[in-house]
């Protein structure tokens, strides 16, 4: 696919649309699964890394209901400064 960035989330929510359904990249020693985002506010490109449960899970569920996840507008944050912390994920 695209070289596109990789995307850090933090604890500001982030406003994405989501432009792929998810694939795997090599990120150098490994392949791990990501799908394609792009920032509203930023108007850039980026991949995000779905592998974390607290991603991948609301993901799928959305892939089952909506039955595709192109074009699906999100809201992403880590609900603190921790490195492992859980993602927080909410329909834009």
């Amino acid at each position: 696919m695209s070289d596109r960035e990789r995307l850090k989330v933090d604890t500001q929510p982030l406003k994405l649309r989501i432009e792929s359904e998810p694939y795997a990249k090599y990120l150098g020693r490994k392949y791990a699964v990501v799908i394609d985002v792009f920032d509203v506010k930023l108007k850039r490109e980026y991949y995000l890394i779905i592998d974390p449960q607290s991603l991948s899970k609301p993901i799928y569920e959305l892939t089952v209901t909506e039955g595709s996840l192109r074009d699906i507008e999100l809201w992403v944050a880590k609900e603190s400064d921790d490195k492992y912390s859980k993602y927080e994920i909410s329909l834009a």
